[in-house]
């Protein structure tokens, strides 16, 4: 099984209790004469710290949060003998168990209140711990849940957090690991997926998540860029090493897809259909496009007004290069490729070729990368274009590899914000070099500002051997729900 440790939410999650929630907060209401509210109300309102909900309903005056968490949590009594599991968790905890999967509640509910109600429904001992609060504020429980993940050394990519709620999806971010929400809890399905969020209806399909070992590749290339497999080997491989869905996302073209989707056909994967555009505003950024059709009209112009400014890119770098002491020409470089496409790792492994450095990495890291001194600035296209050729394309567009950007934090927010107002749909929250703090920050940053996630291997083949595909330097596995997710926004986009 794909998760060996589940980090588990407790109510609206593992108990089915919005409606004994909702009737608390109308008994509130009623004894305040102010209005009731609606469930769809209930769903806008939540959020956490819990204090923010009653912001929604009540007047600042009445704000007095020791005494309303008091008497929900005595309201929440009475409803008690209401409260259910929900439909199929009993069977699913306790197969979880079985299999030896390590389960852990980390809840904002007091722990007395959570530790009764295990015992009442017969699946305390599915847990391997209980996280829950020592008071009834409903507080943030990030740092809790913190505090165990690292107390507990797991390999994040084999853990995933299932809750209800956006702080739950926060949560999971703050530990790096994936996410799976219920649409039956505390904020509902609109909400959730006006985020990106991926929901699941009930618990039967929850399980088919847990228990799918299907993953996925969104950013591989072919020889159509510089990849070393051609589009047809790229997909046979693929299918081989067991992956399900691949995209062909080659620099700046489409030649590959046809001929990529075409043995697709004859094998048993999916195919999506892509590009990775290479873009400058104040540093280079690249833009994987996902879903595009090959033979969008303005896509194929971007294309071709790409590969004039690559040329003379590339010729720059080789230029810059030979003033440096080094024989490297464009000619050479173009051989090399197979006469066709000339990137960076093409002239990167001729250097490698000709002795002048001992990898392909090498070479990126003292010359040609960003800022070395045979770097040539892209100058042709922005971020903002690429998105919209994408967008042209009818594809989903998404920011690939933020930790090649050379932007902190701050800046790429900055950066993601004013994409997303033009149309992008995300970022690459899986990737090869992400350490375990970039892809906190990373998907951290997406809830956020709302934005999905995608991810891939980079894979290039002989090109960069130490990236496999679908695992990238060994870890990497992309769940199929992530392939899911995002036919879900194509759809809604």
């Amino acid at each position: 099984m794909r998760y060996k440790y589940i980090f588990w939410d407790f109510n609206g999650t593992i108990i089915d209790d919005v409606g004994n929630a909702l009737k608390c907060v109308n008994d509130l209401l009623i004894r305040k004469k102010r209005p009731l509210i609606t469930l769809n109300d209930y769903y806008n309102y939540v959020e956490t710290p819990i204090i923010g909900f009653y912001r929604h309903i009540l007047p600042p005056e009445e704000l007095d949060f020791a005494e309303i968490s008091r008497d929900y949590h005595r309201d929440y009594a009475r409803y008690i003998d209401d409260t259910r599991l929900a439909d199929g968790m009993y069977e699913l905890l306790h197969s979880l168990k079985e299999q030896g999967v390590h389960q852990y509640i980390v809840t904002a509910n007091h722990n007395d209140e959570v530790l009764d109600l295990l015992n009442k429904f017969g699946i305390y001992s599915c847990f391997d711990k209980i996280l829950g609060a020592d008071n009834t504020l409903a507080e943030s429980k990030i740092q809790r849940a913190e505090t165990l993940f690292d107390s507990l050394r797991i390999d994040p990519n084999e853990a995933i957090f299932i809750g209800d709620t956006l702080h739950d999806l926060e949560t999971a971010n703050a530990l790096g690991i994936d996410c799976v929400l219920v649409e039956y809890g505390h904020q509902g399905k609109k909400l959730l997926q006006e985020h990106n969020a991926f929901t699941v209806p009930d618990v039967k399909e929850l399980e088919s998540i847990l228990y799918d070992e299907r993953y996925v590749d969104f950013h591989t290339h072919s020889t159509c860029s510089d990849g070393t497999l051609t589009p047809r080997e790229l997909i046979r491989y693929a299918e081989k090493k067991g992956l399900s869905v691949i995209a062909l996302t080659d620099h700046d073209s489409v030649d590959g897809i046809k001929e990529a989707m075409d043995e697709a056909e004859k094998c048993n994967i999916e195919f999506v259909p892509g590009i990775e555009f290479s873009a400058a505003d104040n540093t280079e950024t690249h833009i994987i496009g996902l879903f595009i059709d090959p033979n969008n009209e303005i896509l194929l112009n971007t294309i071709q007004k790409l590969k004039d400014s690559r040329r003379r890119r590339m010729e720059d770098i080789c230029s810059k290069l030979r003033k440096l002491g080094f024989d490297i020409t464009h000619d050479e470089a173009l051989e090399l490729a197979g006469g066709t496409f000339v990137g960076r790792a093409h002239i990167a492994t001729l250097m490698v070729k000709k002795g002048y450095c001992k990898t392909i990495k090498e070479c990126f890291d003292k010359y040609i990368g960003l800022g070395k001194p045979a770097y040539s600035e892209k100058n042709e296209l922005t971020a903002t274009d690429s998105v919209k050729a994408i967008r042209a394309a009818g594809g989903l567009s998404f920011l690939a590899h933020l930790n090649q950007t050379g932007y902190d934090i701050a800046e790429l927010e900055n950066l993601l914000t004013s994409l997303k107002k033009v149309g992008l749909n995300g970022i690459e929250g899986y990737y090869p070099e992400y350490t375990k703090d970039h892809v906190a920050q990373y998907r951290a940053l997406a809830e956020k500002l709302s934005l999905a996630l995608s991810g891939g291997s980079d894979y290039h083949a002989d090109m960069k051997p130490h990236i496999e595909i679908g695992v990238g330097t060994g870890s990497l596995r992309i769940p199929y729900y992530i392939f899911k997710n995002l036919k879900n926004i194509r759809e809604r986009d």
